[in-house]
């Protein structure tokens, strides 16, 4: 998909028929029926509304938008599910709040025609929902050409709309659980960094809740000198773990970020790059072997982490050499290619994590397609999600985009907050997303209804083997991210998400 050269006007209005924040008019995008930017590209801002590139193939549009009733996220909208035609879209004016609201209906539809033949029956609350969502709907296209009068109705069907999309989801995923085995190889994990620092405490609570640790192999830390490889975090955590019977993944062997890229490869030439991870992963590998089965073999190759500045296919070639490396160190490694950024916002920003890219971004999923047409080698899709900005419905529709590699797939980073107070470290004062997930401040209970709904959807589908909570306990890379604070007292995630395990098992 490329852009067409024509553009369309976007008209977006909140509730109360005011303009919505700047921020949020300068995330739209428009997106492939993959619901990925496919290239790069920023909305104009004018009176009234914004103008964005029309592609050459049929597409979809999102931005994040206050909903009232609901919360703060993302709202698509893909003229109910069929694509707006290039042709027929091109200098016209759409009116986002009432495409977004025709379009989440159809799409909730869509989902529960489909769960009902697989045997789902949704709650009579969720029957409710969608009977208003519709109804209100009804209201808004009555209200045309009044734009506030249709915006304020098509927001408040999009409210519920909302709400019913994320009961039928987890609704549906409940009924599956139920229909089928538990899943006793499942692993539940974070990383376990903490260990010995956090002493037996840490380790004692971290059992009670997980069976899965990630270990670290970032090699800026374990290589700050050339030839002086020091392993001996991951030695000491996995003198807990063994004790413990706890699995453990290595994370990561291969990321072209600075916290991946010792300072003494600077300069280095692509055979000097390549011919020193081969040596470093046949090393790591190869000393593990016998405790360390699954490994993340590579990190954000898909362009968000590439201080190299390597192309698309050295990008490929560096993935194949992981892979193949950690093969032949360990013929029974689980070998995991592992991804951030999932809904590849990055693409329409043209940027990494670092600078502007300078050249066409791809998306994760092309990433992972251009590797598998490639015949690159590994088992396992991994997922990281923080933040997320979209519901659970969008969610659940996203992990089933990565389901269908035929893969394994496995979440390897997540979180999000427990509490809005500023955190300082470094000496930044952090400044928490705003786009509230059910439009309150996060809090414990707000962090544990989130969690609730993710694992449950994540455990009722077969593809995925794994989920890993990043932070076990605060200081957490997302502010107050941990399931138990820095106390290791646990928060009302850790044990609303004990009780869910227990009730699997």
């Amino acid at each position: 998909m490329r852009a067409s050269g024509e553009t369309f006007e976007l008209t977006v209005a909140s509730a109360d028929g005011g303009t919505p924040p700047a921020s949020d008019l300068a995330d739209a995008m428009v997106l492939d029926l993959e619901y990925m930017p496919a290239f790069q590209h920023r909305p104009e801002a004018g009176a009234g509304g914004l103008t964005l590139p029309v592609p050459d193939e049929p597409f979809a549009i999102c931005m994040p938008l206050s909903v009232e009733g609901f919360g703060h996220v993302y709202l698509y909208a893909d003229n109910a599910g069929t694509g707006y035609e290039p042709s027929q879209v091109a200098g016209r004016r759409l009116d986002f709040c009432l495409e977004a609201a025709e379009s989440r209906a159809a799409a909730v539809s869509d989902a529960e025609a489909r769960f009902r033949r697989a045997g789902t029956r949704p709650s009579a609350d969720y029957g409710d929902r969608m009977a208003a969502a519709r109804t209100l709907l009804d209201d808004a296209h009555a209200k045309q050409p009044d734009e506030a009068g249709c915006a304020k109705a098509a927001l408040a069907s999009l409210a519920q709309s909302l709400h019913a999309g994320e009961m039928l989801v987890v609704e549906h995923a409940r009924s599956r659980i139920a229909a089928s085995k538990p899943r006793p190889e499942f692993l539940f994990g974070c990383h376990g960094f903490g260990y010995p620092k956090l002493g037996e405490r840490y380790a004692e609570a971290f059992g009670e809740l997980l069976n899965f640790a990630t270990l670290p192999f970032y090699r800026a830390r374990t290589e700050a000198e050339e030839g002086a490889r020091d392993f001996s975090q991951a030695e000491r955590i996995l003198e807990w773990t063994t004790r413990d019977n706890i699995a453990v993944k290595g994370h990561p062997l291969m990321w072209f970020h600075r916290s991946g890229l010792p300072k003494w490869m600077a300069g280095m030439s692509w055979e000097q790059i390549e011919a020193t991870h081969r040596d470093y992963i046949l090393d790591a590998v190869g000393r593990f072997r016998d405790r360390v089965k699954i490994w993340d073999v590579i990190n954000e190759a898909h362009d968000w982490a590439n201080d190299l500045d390597y192309s698309r296919e050295q990008l490929v070639e560096m993935t194949r050499l992981a892979c193949d490396v950690t093969r032949e160190a360990d013929p029974e490694a689980v070998r995991v290619v592992n991804s951030c950024w999932t809904w590849s916002e990055y693409v329409a920003m043209g940027r990494n994590y670092s600078r502007e890219i300078g050249r066409p971004a791809r998306t994760v999923l092309q990433y992972l397609r251009d590797l598998i047409d490639a015949g690159v080698e590994f088992e396992t899709v991994g997922l990281q999600m923080y933040y997320p900005t979209r519901d659970l419905f969008e969610i659940d529709r996203q992990l089933d985009r990565f389901c269908r590699f035929g893969k394994r797939v496995n979440i390897t980073e997540l979180g999000v907050s427990s509490s809005v107070e500023p955190v300082k470290y470094n000496p930044i004062v952090d400044v928490h997303i705003k786009r509230y997930w059910h439009g309150r401040p996060w809090s414990e209970s707000d962090q544990a209804d989130w969690a609730e709904g993710y694992y449950t959807i994540c455990y009722s589908k077969p593809e995925i083997d794994a989920i890993t909570w990043w932070d076990f306990c605060d200081p957490a890379f997302i502010p107050h991210g941990g399931l138990t604070d820095e106390n290791l007292k646990p928060k009302v995630a850790y044990r609303r998400l004990s009780r869910l395990i227990t009730s699997w098992s």
